[in-house]
């Protein structure tokens, strides 16, 4: 019997490899994935999947007037794809849009999907309270699939970044890779890296600065601190990884962290809050993690995790952390679902 076409919402996004990835491991199981359009609505069949990633993508506009227009076309198509006896999934990367925050408004247009969904996909525990509470469901609609790793995806083109931003070879490097905003906590972070005690110690912030988010000319300016306020290109993530000793991820609220997996990905050990899927995702043989409630607790962590370098040097965890994150696994778990 033919198998069921799984329409993505998106299939693939600019600088983020995670819908691809997910995408390519489906289709290595034998099903067709497609990218959406609204013209596959009248294609649809029974059991096709439409599985929706960043719902507010399909309901919000640049306007008001493009935000209604988009919101009604996205109620109907909700409807119709149910009435055509398709199947509907929403992976919630985050229960909130990251630049409207929660409103009244994303409430319903989230609640529409999450009503009309025969499940959702998180990617660790954490997040399954606050969706029961938030939108009034029963933990049983909801799956656990935990988000893949990044191996064999980003290819350096060789280039010595610490050359590149004067960084001495014997330095300890810290490193904040992925998109510089206050949620992130990168203020905090350069706060802690000031109080640090090392001579030897750099600090490398590379990744697309939230416009108007103030980060102080007195620290930018010091000369163990370097900036790269642009994304990082696919071609140069791995020689970035390769430039630094760890990965600090000073997060004051998170659901969802690539960079955690990124880091997972190439054996660079975390320092991170021990907050949501960051605790289920880095285990203590791959990360120093620390109590968002002490105030020190940042700049503590980022004294240890130095002082373990050796034993993180050994690797072992890494390979173990990956291996609940191999792609096949997490593609035949979701197949799974969709056939349920």
């Amino acid at each position: 019997m033919e198998n069921p076409t799984v329409y993505m919402l998106p299939k693939m996004i600019e600088n983020n490899k995670f819908n691809e990835l997910l995408s390519d491991s489906i289709e290595n199981k034998g099903w067709e994935v497609k990218q959406f359009t609204k013209r596959d609505l009248i294609k649809l069949k029974k059991n096709d999947v439409l599985h929706f990633h960043w719902p507010s993508f399909y309901y919000r506009g640049s306007s008001v007037l493009t935000t209604v227009i988009k919101s009604i076309l996205y109620v109907l198509m909700i409807c119709f794809a149910r009435l055509r006896g398709a199947k509907l999934f929403w992976t919630v990367h985050n229960i909130w849009p990251h630049n409207s925050g929660k409103t009244r408004f994303d409430y319903w247009m989230r609640k529409i999907l999450v009503q009309n969904c025969s499940k959702l996909i998180v990617m660790g525990k954490p997040l399954i309270s606050e969706i029961c509470s938030t939108f009034g469901i029963d933990s049983s609609r909801i799956e656990v699939i935990p988000h893949g790793h990044y191996k064999g995806v980003y290819q350096g083109k060789g280039v010595n970044i610490r050359s590149r931003f004067g960084i001495p070879e014997d330095s300890y490097v810290y490193a904040f890779f992925g998109q510089v905003s206050p949620y992130k906590g990168v203020d905090d972070l350069l706060e802690a890296f000031k109080d640090l005690d090392s001579e030897q110690a750099h600090l490398l912030i590379a990744g697309k600065k939230v416009k108007d988010y103030d980060l102080g000319d007195e620290f930018l300016k010091s000369g163990h601190i370097h900036t790269h306020f642009h994304f990082i290109e696919d071609d140069e993530y791995s020689d970035y990884f390769d430039a630094v000793d760890s990965i600090i991820l000073p997060y004051k609220q998170i659901a969802t962290s690539g960079s955690a997996i990124l880091a997972l990905t190439f054996c660079k050990p975390v320092v991170a809050p021990r907050i949501g899927l960051l605790e289920e995702y880095l285990p203590e043989d791959c990360a120093v993690l620390y109590e968002p409630s002490d105030p020190d607790g940042l700049l503590k962590a980022m004294n240890m995790i130095r002082l373990k370098q050796s034993e993180f040097q050994e690797g072992s965890g890494f390979v173990k952390a990956l291996e609940r994150l191999d792609w096949p696994v997490i593609a035949q778990r979701t197949l799974t679902l969709y056939s349920s």
